[in-house]
């Protein structure tokens, strides 16, 4: 299974499983709604649901109680405070989905601010990675070896 045979078919498999992958999970969040996206389908029916917006950016600050936030989904307005609150900053909100004006009225907002520092680390670490790999691997007889 881990050998060089029949390489170039293990890797068109690999692909076309991984473009299946996408293509059932694209299908499945688009004809079955949960969330937000299901309140818009059917307001009257989905107010006071509970939401959940875990890691969303800020895209917009309207005033000192209303802001967007983005991320599945793009401008979805919240309701709440927006005290230390900037736009692209990531933050998590449960809240309740209102049918009047389909906005969610927030109940708790967990701020992120180190998010961007945690994703500095993880380019940081490839970047390390990367640059160990040498040291690690080689090329020989036309393909990748362990050295040692």
């Amino acid at each position: 299974m881990f050998s060089d045979r029949y390489r170039f078919l293990k890797i068109m498999v690999s692909l076309l499983i991984l473009l299946g992958l996408g293509a059932v999970y694209t299908d499945f969040a688009l004809s079955r709604p949960e969330g937000y996206r299901a309140a818009l389908a059917d307001p009257v029916n989905h107010e006071g649901a509970d939401m959940l917006f875990p890691l969303w950016q800020v895209t917009h600050i309207r005033d000192a109680n209303m802001y967007t936030i983005a991320g599945t989904l793009r401008d979805v307005p919240v309701q709440g405070s927006t005290e230390g609150l900037n736009v692209r900053d990531t933050v998590t909100v449960i809240g309740h989905f209102r049918a009047d004006d389909l906005v969610v009225v927030a109940t708790e907002r967990v701020d992120h601010p180190l998010r961007p520092w945690k994703a500095g680390f993880s380019l940081l670490a490839i970047l390390l990675g990367l640059i160990a790999t040498p040291r690690f691997f080689g090329w020989r007889e036309g393909r990748v070896v362990i050295r040692g």
